[in-house]
């Protein structure tokens, strides 16, 4: 064999070796990582709200941006459509399943997150209705920064989103306590 052959075999090898390398283990470790991550983004507890922030917007109107940005909240598989009403302000927020189809603690968590990114990174959206097939949650601008006892506006700030709200979706009592202070029950 002479010099140039082996030149082209070697290079053969390193190139073998690094397909073996790149689909054996780079690629596999960068797919599960991915996975993951998507996985982390159903839960209130891991979801990574700092993702949130293009979606930052003056205003509720703008259907493409509060599309987007429930699109990419937890549960956004179950969604089912949306409505806004421009003369209040609000956006109904649609869901193709029953309320009792998942643990009431899971679903209070993960619709109050949902109702405070709203809240935080749309400025003029007064309140989110969600509507479920048996039932629908009305969450109210007011209330929600009654609760939290400063300007929506600085929650955007992902370490006092995790100190404000994060923290306060842990234990189930707090979830609840927490639901029903930013709930509109009238």
């Amino acid at each position: 064999m002479n010099g140039k052959n082996r030149w082209i075999v070697s290079l053969f090898i390193i190139g073998l070796l690094g397909l073996v390398v790149v689909e054996g283990f780079i690629n596999p470790k960068i797919a599960a990582d991915q996975s993951r991550y998507e996985a982390e983004q159903n839960s209130s507890l891991t979801h990574d709200f700092t993702a949130l922030a293009k979606y930052q917007n003056a205003y509720m109107g703008n259907f493409s941006n509060l599309s987007h940005l429930n699109q990419n909240l937890p549960l956004h598989e179950q969604l089912d459509g949306y409505q806004l009403f421009p003369e209040t302000l609000t956006a109904q927020i649609n869901y193709s399943l029953n309320t009792d189809e998942m643990d009431a603690v899971q679903l209070d968590r993960i619709l109050v997150y949902n109702a405070l990114a709203n809240f935080v990174l749309i400025d003029n959206l007064e309140q989110v209705v969600y509507q479920f097939k048996d039932t629908r949650v009305v969450f109210d601008r007011k209330l929600a920064q009654q609760w939290a006892g400063t300007e929506l506006k600085a929650l955007q700030k992902p370490e006092r989103w995790d100190s404000i709200v994060r923290e306060k979706l842990v234990q189930p009592a707090d979830v609840r306590a927490l639901f029903s202070q930013i709930v509109d029950n009238s």
